[in-house]
Parts: structure tokens; sequence; C-alpha cells
């Protein structure tokens, strides 16, 4: 997310404050919702693309505890910890330390946390992971483990080439083999001459948060030496199992094949 981006100023709009608003959310103001409404006329699909996102997190801390056996995820830009969020689906006793750099998100998600036991919120950029996993209170939480879940999900648009590429080699030095690394390539593979989505990247890039969409294989090569597990990268639709029927074949033709992006599990 760009430092240009206004995160105290309540006057401008935040992106991820928008981002709450789309999935429905109250922890917004009137500039954010007046910016998200700008941007749905232009791509309807969003809001729902918005929850697909949000959807396929469940489902991926889902598989990162119960079938993975992770009892600690690490989530990077992380929004607001609504009831959709990591936390509401995991085993009991599972460490989630959940980080945002926007100060008002981190102040209403300690408010809606409040005392839920093993659950954790810090203000930290996930353009440098160093911030949030170097932090005393994140080594008194999780000790000397490394064997964990590092997730980076719906903000590689949000982040620079040299961004991912930073950060995926400085996870890959901080984590033990047996830690995975969840990302998605965010709005992968979309159509990048699309009027309505030039439309709406000029509307980010206004309010200081400018986005980029890449080709997979290009994201594929910013997140080495990581690598994907046997499962390689999935579309949003095919990890969730949306029904392809319930989809405008127009927004589909902006929004790619995979309706948003891929996600993939990365191991060492």
């Amino acid at each position: 997310m760009s430092n240009s981006e206004s995160i105290i100023d309540m006057s401008r709009p935040s992106a991820g404050r928008m981002y709450d608003y789309m999935l429905g959310g109250h922890h917004n103001f009137e500039v954010d919702r007046q910016a998200a409404d700008q941007v749905v006329k232009m791509l309807p699909f969003l809001p729902k693309a918005a929850r697909l996102q949000r959807w396929c997190l469940q489902d991926l801390a889902i598989e990162l505890t119960e079938k993975r056996g992770y009892d600690i995820i690490i989530d990077f830009a992380s929004g607001l910890p609504t009831n959709d969020h990591i936390h509401h689906v995991v085993p009991e006793g599972t460490t989630v330390i959940y980080s945002d750099f926007d100060p008002i998100v981190v102040e209403y998600a300690r408010e809606i946390l409040a005392d839920t036991p093993n659950v954790h919120f810090f203000q930290a950029d996930a353009r440098h992971p160093e911030e949030l996993l170097n932090r005393p209170a994140v080594k008194d939480i999780i000790g000397d483990r490394r064997d964990v879940a590092l997730v980076y999900w719906g903000l590689s648009a949000f982040l620079s080439d040299e961004d991912i590429a930073n950060a995926a080699r400085y996870l890959y030095d901080w984590a033990d083999p047996a830690s995975t690394w969840v990302f998605m390539a965010q709005g992968a593979d979309m159509d990048p001459n699309s009027p309505d989505l030039m439309a709406m990247m000029q509307v980010y890039e206004k309010i200081g948060s400018p986005l980029i969409f890449r080709a997979l294989n290009w994201v594929e090569q910013l997140v080495q030496p990581w690598h994907p597990d046997e499962n390689n990268y999935v579309s949003l639709l095919d990890w969730h199992g949306m029904d392809t029927r319930e989809l405008d074949p127009e927004e589909m033709q902006t929004w790619g094949p995979a309706a948003g992006g891929y996600g993939a599990y990365l191991r060492k």
C-alpha cells in the first residue's frame, strides 16, 4: 500500500475501509462509501469479487489448521477482522496474528477483537514483513517458532514488483522449511485494456492506492524462491467452487478466467 495513502485523514477515502464497505461492513466513513460506490458503478462485480476473496480466506484458514496442522497463522494487511475472517473458523487454541497499515483499521480491529483469546492485531506494513515479525510483542507470542503459516491475501495489487520480491526473500530466509506462505496473485490475468478496469484504477490512483495487475507467470517469478505445492496456482472460482453460471459473461471478460486472481500454498 502506498505511503501516500491518507491513512489518518478521515476526509479522504481509504482502500481498506472501501473494502470493508463492499463487504457489507460498518467501519467506514461517508467518503469511503462514496468512492466505493463510484468504483462499483464501473465494475458491478467488485463487491462479489471482494466476498469471493473473503470466502477463499476462510477456506484456506481451515485448510492450514485442520488439514495441514498449523497452529500459528500470521496474516499481513488483514483488514478488519469481522465475522468472516480467519479467527472465526480455526480450531480453538490457534494463534492468529493480524496486521494492517491503517491505524484507524487497527483501532477498530482491536475494538472488534476485544479480549478474544489467542488473537492479536498489530500495526505494520506488509511491504516490510520484518516490521511485524521482529516486533518484541510478536516474538513474545510465537517465541522461536518459525513453522508457521504466513498469509498475503488480497493485497498483491497494492504492492510493487520490488515489494513482492523483497517480501518473498525476507520470508524465505525467516521461515522454517515446514512453513507455508499462502499468496494470492490478485487481479492476475485480468483484461488490462478494459475501459471500466482502467477507470477503476484511476480512482485508486487518486486516493493514493495505485493498483498493479500482473500476468500470473510474472507473479510466479516475483515470489521465487518460493514455489507452489502440488496444487499449483488455483483460480478463486475453482478455489471456492463458485458456480460460474452465476457470473455475467461481460463481467468475466473484464475480470478474467479466475474472477479476480489465483491463490497458492507456497513452500520452500
